[in-house]
């Protein structure tokens, strides 16, 4: 086997002079299977390759080989060109090979789990054999081989698809200037703002033509009834397919259609997986003799920005656009979310890593129902509680540990509250509800938005309210509003006008009752069996129960 030297030391020094890439995270690898994929060198952080047409190398470019079952193993194969293959030979201290004088000669591999790493593995051949003087089974070490595996005998399989995704996923949180988490996971039609992530810019109107602007244009989707959307400019025209001086897309008052030249529905299609990212495709249509699904991309940042083809070109980022709303793209320019409870809150999606300024009304020194939608802390001068059991007549809580996004609490701070801050949360989009009690139970549902009329005509709902300086429950029997990041009770089987709120003592067990209980909310007796219209301070039974009133 004739090879040149050149070409060895050539190797030698790129592996050398090589630097090591960022490790790809495991997330992104897959088990060993019959297909395409990227040999990835994980000590290295680098891919399989070859220099010139025989030596392996390693390098930042992914190359991609084929798998194919060979009884227990499989055969690793240049996808471009099946007559080059990885095997193992001899020639001047080289033991590892890629190329065509051993493509079909049985050089069959394993991918063995190392213990600990996930889908990460030993390379090895499936038979011992003699290589100059060595004998065993060789391990593939990076560039070369050897009969035991040295720290570069760490590989993983990545697949094209999980690759892409990992490199655009990365290069969007690095080259745009717009976090990721400000976009919109699912297009649905409204008002947004429709960003390209190469260009840094918002898409907008160019006298008929479309281009390209630094400072937002709000862009209207309305549904065509298919999962596509037409695409309204201000000026009220709608972005479809066209010619003119070499541009395949305009912006004017065209009648909108679904398909031939002025096609202007548009589909938003996952850009290689990327969250919140897409490409903007039309229907198949023929554009100047060119027939295909035409690619919404970016030229520039200026009139005439913006143009269309039916395959992406090697700068693929070109084609990358996100939606995000006003509401977000304020959020990442004032450097975090504003919540009032004078305009509530919704999402399609939960936001990462966020700053958030809540405004909202609490009374002090008295229970107020609270919710939000993210994790934080108990504030110092908060007492937080949470339903926990209901006997038919009082509604207990305990002590809250934390305040859960979404779920509902009732609070007492010792001060007036009028806003509060949280940082680096993360805003959730879903409410849980808290239900509780045997039989007929409790439930505590919280709202991020106005309920303009609780619905009273089942008769199961509760809002707390203050009388005499007492807290309790009452039933709703007229149209009672709700303002946002406030909860209320569904209280079924229960004719009560009022319930009672009581709490939990942890270290004694004994449930604390709330004074001033009115005729019918259960029989009060003292401890010598005796009943009790109005209880004092002190220990009473309550529905075979012992509790305090305080």
């Amino acid at each position: 086997m004739k090879k040149k030297v050149l070409l060895f030391f050539a190797m030698a020094m790129l592996s050398v002079m090589g630097a090591k890439a960022d490790v790809i995270p495991s997330s992104y690898y897959s088990e060993p299977a019959a297909g395409d994929f990227y040999l990835y060198n994980v000590n290295q952080g680098q891919f399989l390759d070859r220099l010139g047409s025989n030596f392996p190398t390693l390098n930042s470019t992914p190359v991609k080989f084929t798998l194919a079952v060979d009884g227990t193993g499989y055969t690793i194969k240049y996808t471009s060109n099946t007559g080059y293959s990885l095997h193992t030979g001899y020639w001047n201290n080289q033991y590892l090979w890629v190329d065509a004088g051993n493509a079909s000669s049985g050089y069959v591999w394993t991918f063995d789990a190392i213990g600990g790493r996930t889908k990460t593995y030993q390379l090895k051949r499936t038979e011992e054999e003699t290589q100059e003087g060595k004998t065993g089974t060789f391990y593939a070490n990076g560039t070369n081989a050897d009969t035991s595996p040295t720290d570069d005998c760490q590989w993983a399989l990545i697949t094209e698809s999980d690759y892409n995704k990992y490199y655009y996923t990365n290069l969007v949180d690095r080259d745009s200037s717009i976090p990721s988490s400000f976009f919109m996971t699912t297009p649905t039609a409204g008002t947004y703002y429709l960003y390209n992530i190469e260009k840094n810019g918002f898409l907008c109107d160019g006298n008929n033509y479309v281009g390209l602007q630094s400072s937002p244009v709000a862009l209207t989707l309305t549904s065509d009834g298919n999962g596509a959307f037409y695409i309204q400019l201000p000026d009220n025209g709608y972005l479809h397919t066209g010619y003119y001086s070499n541009f395949h897309v305009w912006a004017d008052g065209a009648t909108i259609t679904a398909s031939g030249d002025y096609a202007a529905n548009w589909t938003f299609e996952s850009f290689y997986g990327v969250s919140g990212v897409f490409f903007v495709k039309s229907p198949e249509t023929t554009v100047n003799g060119v027939t295909g699904n035409w690619h919404l991309h970016a030229t520039g940042i200026a009139n005439n920005g913006v143009n269309a083809w039916p395959t992406p070109d090697a700068n693929r980022t070109n084609y990358a656009w996100a939606l995000i709303s006003e509401y977000d793209y304020t959020a990442w320019k004032n450097g975090g979310y504003t919540l009032d409870e004078a305009t509530g809150y919704s999402a399609e999606r939960n936001i990462e890593g966020v700053n958030v300024t809540m405004n909202k009304a609490m009374t002090a020194g008295v229970w107020n129902t609270f919710v939000v939608p993210f994790d934080m802390a108990i504030p110092s001068g908060w007492t937080v509680k949470e339903p926990t059991d209901f006997d038919g007549s009082t509604l207990f809580f305990s002590n809250a540990s934390s305040i859960v996004a979404g779920k509902p609490y009732i609070v007492k701070p010792e001060s007036a509250v009028t806003s509060f801050s949280a940082t680096k949360v993360t805003l959730k989009k879903d409410l849980e509800p808290t239900t509780v009690g045997t039989g007929s139970t409790v439930t505590m549902t919280g709202t991020y938005e106005q309920i303009a009329a609780i619905d009273y005509s089942t008769q199961d709902s509760y809002v707390i309210g203050l009388k005499d300086g007492v807290s309790s429950l009452y039933k709703v029997n007229s149209d009672v509003s709700l303002k946002p990041f406030r909860a209320y009770f569904t209280i079924p089987g229960v004719s009560s006008a009022r319930i009672a709120i009581g709490f939990d003592d942890e270290t004694t067990g004994i449930k604390n009752l709330t004074p001033a209980l009115s005729e019918g909310e259960g029989a009060v007796y003292d401890l010598q069996g005796r009943r009790v219209a109005q209880p004092t301070k002190g220990l009473y039974i309550v529905n075979g129960k012992k509790v305090m009133v305080k």
